[in-house]
């Protein structure tokens, strides 16, 4: 997404910073990956490769500092450049964090949504054994908000227990894509018990607005037709929920994970989207062969063709009815793939993901990728 850029320079500028006023310390990660579709023309959804070999859909890069205010409070940037956006760097965090006691902080700035199982992590590749997280769950335009997040930490026994309380905004564009998030709220609850068994639930409400260019001049018509067709059709200030639900096993060298997402993007023309995702791993040695496995579902609201004043055969009415037949239908992501741990800091992984769409005509394509991820 592209949010407010600046020179890499500046966040280097912190570590100069009197010894007096901050103790900054950096970290980072990064992956360069490469890869290519096998059919001429074929594409994967949520992806920018091609047929033609590309470093640059998956490849970053990025730099994090943390810099202390005190015995409970931090400051903490983080600057990502991304191949698919022209190697910009851009801030991805930006927040202060205060630490009330052992069990409770707070963080006020921009930061991650904690909408997924893997979004601490999103963008980190050496955190987790697969090429990438599952397509068919985690397709959401945008990753980060400006707001708050109060958190709150208890072990008890054999668990640990994890809850998120957060609030605030988002307002993020890419190419003619627009998404505005008023009054986001939600809560994440997490427990771990023994270390092998994750459990979480995310619920987070909203009220939502995209605009997409391609679109614009279709919902215009419409409206100057039927203000009420207009208005169902629009993406403009809808209640929007998120429900997330997911569970991961990790013993023994296997992780098994499955992950189920519900979203209601209001009265509009995208409507809803229910995703599900299992991946599956086993680690011997330095080597993780693994198997990911996802699928979304999309029902667009037709709500808007009942209130146009045109028959079925009119070109406004086929052209809605085009629009809203783009949205719905199936999406399925089956990958295999291999990882090898160079050492604690670098790993190589190799993957083939096979993509199927039932979305119109549907399609079908096969992307293979190679690529070295790191921290540092």
């Amino acid at each position: 997404m592209k949010t407010k850029h600046f020179p890499a320079v500046a966040l280097l500028a912190l570590a100069v910073a009197p010894a007096a006023q901050a103790e900054v310390t950096f970290n980072g990660f990064g992956q360069v990956v490469a890869g290519a579709t096998l059919d001429d023309g074929s594409t994967v959804s949520g992806l920018s490769y091609d047929d033609s070999v590309s470093f640059d859909p998956e490849s970053l890069f990025a730099l994090q500092a943390t810099a202390t205010l005190g015995e409970r409070a931090d400051a903490v940037a983080q600057v990502v450049a991304r191949g698919d956006e022209g190697w910009e760097p851009e801030f991805a965090w930006a927040y202060v964090r205060y630490q009330f006691s052992p069990s409770w902080s707070v963080k006020a700035g921009r930061q991650r949504t904690p909408y997924f199982h893997y979004s601490d992590y999103l963008e980190v590749g050496a955190a987790y054994p697969f090429m990438r997280v599952p397509l068919g769950v985690y397709n959401l335009p945008y990753s980060n908000y400006n707001g708050v997040n109060l958190i709150g930490a208890r072990n008890f026994d054999k668990w640990t227990l994890r809850t998120q309380l957060i609030y605030g905004t988002v307002d993020e564009s890419q190419d003619d894509l627009h998404v505005e998030v008023r009054d986001q709220g939600g809560i994440t609850f997490e427990a771990q018990y023994d270390e092998w068994l994750s459990l979480r639930g995310s619920y987070v409400v909203g009220e939502a607005s995209v605009q997409v260019a391609a679109a614009d001049p279709l919902i215009a018509a419409v409206m100057a037709a039927s203000p009420q067709a207009g208005a169902a059709l629009a993406f403009d200030r809808d209640d929007a929920s998120f429900l997330g639900l997911s569970a991961e096993i990790n013993r023994g060298g296997v992780t098994v994970g499955v992950e189920l997402t519900d979203i209601d993007y209001g009265d509009n023309y995208i409507g809803g989207q229910k995703a599900v995702a299992v991946n599956a791993a086993y680690r011997a040695g330095d080597w993780t062969p693994y198997a990911s496995w996802s699928r979304s579902r999309t029902e667009a609201d037709t709500t808007a063709l009942g209130l146009l004043p045109v028959p079925p055969a009119h070109p406004l009415y086929q052209t809605v009815a085009g629009l809203l037949a783009s949205q719905e239908g199936d999406k399925e992501f089956s990958a295999v793939g291999v990882r090898y741990d160079v050492n604690a800091n670098i790993a190589v992984k190799v993957d083939y993901t096979h993509y199927k769409s039932t979305i119109l005509a549907g399609s079908d394509a096969d992307l293979v990728a190679a690529g070295v991820v790191f921290t540092y």
